[in-house]
């Protein structure tokens, strides 16, 4: 059969041949609960994986005799390897078949909702749309040294999942790759590439600031328009990233220091010692950035509604608002941890914020390579995230800067909840090992969740770290 009738065959199926299979199982373990959403090519469903035990997921059908059908199935393999705290994590895949119909699927993480279903209803506010650029920034990084791109940069695929900020991981490309068939987020020269998810990344940063994307002819050599109402640094770095000129575009890490500027701490934490003190000024100073901070950021929190919903959307999948059995809808909001006056009605619509940034910034939570030596005897530590402290800011420390951070996490392995145990003599690093120390991933436990304590050791020469299992 030609390519362009299997391409034509892949077109064939409607919402209807989609949710005539709702109750079937895949493969005999994946049961199709309640078909999500999908388009000619692709559908997902609500289903089950169990992983000692049964958790919600989201499974995603292919027309196995699409043209492109095993590459797919190759670049789920690869990317189920691949292990970051914003990106949705991919469990199993293969082939199935489901009546007469053959079909590749992918098991995934279910997001309780994504961006797409916000930017409909209000655009994001200057604050809301910069701490939404962090973790994706974060993700993005992450993948373009690991070798692969995106490829899909859109609200669709920027997700929630409990109060972390996720980047679907089901349609990654190999730079150089062809785009096919061109969408309205995709970059003016048809291929995948970092400089690609860089431009699909200022489209998406202009249509969740102004609810449109920037008008544009991909056939001319004008630059999409980026209304100058929007506020700076967002404005800068939306029309950097939208530059034609693939060499004039911004990095993701160029975006990063645009958005967090280095911190020239000389002033606050000016020659810490091991046991060293500071004037008094000295301490209120830092003190007062370190509240003006954590006032400032917000994040993405899941707020409980009365009616049901949960939905996992996918690269080429046009879905809309998904519901999920039995769970209350959640809404993707956002909130300050200002404190200022509570009306009643703001009070019933209101959600509960964390006293500290859930998103680490993305300037201060590099990824670093798996452990070695000292570091590989921290058994059960999947993942781990050092402060990237600014080099001016380790200049000023003199001996060794010793922050232990506690943590609780989850059966899966996530961290659900971080504290300053000991803050060492600087409220300032202190700060910058516990937006690290949120990043941490473990071993998932079968016993359940469990506490760690996570030490931090800050030199002029580099940062150590040592983490311990103190469940009871």
């Amino acid at each position: 059969m030609s390519e362009r009738r299997m391409g034509q065959l892949a077109e064939t199926f409607t919402t209807e041949d989609w949710r005539q299979w709702q109750g079937k199982t895949v493969n005999g373990e994946f049961p199709l609960r309640r078909y999500l959403g999908g388009s000619a090519r692709s559908a997902v469903f609500l289903t089950e994986y169990d992983d000692r035990e049964p958790q919600p997921a989201a499974i995603k059908l292919i027309d196995a005799n699409s043209p492109d059908a095993e590459r797919q199935l190759k670049s789920w393999e690869i990317a189920a390897t691949l292990s970051h705290p914003n990106l949705i994590r991919l469990f199993q895949m293969g082939h199935c078949g489901i009546g007469d119909r053959k079909f590749l699927y992918v098991v995934m993480e279910c997001a309780d909702e994504d961006l797409s279903q916000i930017v409909p209803q209000r655009a994001l506010t200057e604050i809301e749309a910069t701490e939404m650029m962090r973790p994706v920034l974060d993700a993005l990084r992450y993948l373009h040294a690991e070798g692969w791109t995106h490829g899909h940069i859109k609200p669709s695929n920027i997700m929630a999942r409990g109060d972390r900020l996720r980047l679907s991981a089901d349609g990654l490309r190999d730079p150089g790759e062809r785009i096919s068939e061109p969408g309205s987020y995709d970059p003016p020269e048809n291929s995948f590439s970092p400089g690609g998810d860089v431009w699909s990344l200022g489209m998406t940063l202009v249509e969740v600031l102004t609810r449109h994307l920037p008008v544009w002819e991909r056939n001319d050599q004008g630059e999409p328009n980026v209304p100058d109402t929007l506020p700076e640094p967002l404005l800068d770095i939306a029309r950097q990233c939208l530059r034609r000129d693939l060499r004039r575009r911004r990095t993701v890490i160029d975006i990063a220091n645009r958005l967090n500027p280095p911190v020239d701490v000389r002033k606050i934490d000016q020659g810490v010692q091991l046991n060293g003190s500071r004037p008094k000024s000295q301490r209120w100073i830092a003190a007062s950035i370190l509240f003006l901070a954590l006032s400032s950021v917000i994040f993405f929190k899941l707020r409980t509604h009365t009616s049901n919903a949960g939905t996992m959307l996918s690269h080429e999948t046009e879905i809309p608002v998904g519901k999920i059995p039995s769970q209350p809808r959640q809404v993707l909001s956002v909130a300050s941890t200002a404190k200022k006056e509570i009306t009643p009605i703001e009070k019933e619509n209101s959600v509960e914020v964390s006293p500290t940034p859930v998103h680490a910034r993305l300037a201060e939570a590099p990824i670093v390579p798996a452990a070695s030596g000292a570091e590989a005897a921290d058994a059960g530590v999947n993942h781990r995230v050092l402060p990237n402290l600014p080099e001016k800011a380790r200049a000023t420390i003199r001996g060794t800067v010793r922050v232990s951070i506690k943590v609780s996490v989850d059966d899966s392995g996530n961290v659900t909840d971080a504290a300053i145990d000991s803050p060492g003599p600087s409220p300032y690093f202190a700060n910058l090992a516990l937006q690290a120390a949120r990043q941490w991933t473990f071993a998932p436990a079968r016993n359940g969740a469990s506490n760690w304590a996570i030490r931090f050791n800050l030199s002029n020469s580099g940062t150590e770290t040592s983490a311990r299992n103190t469940t009871p």
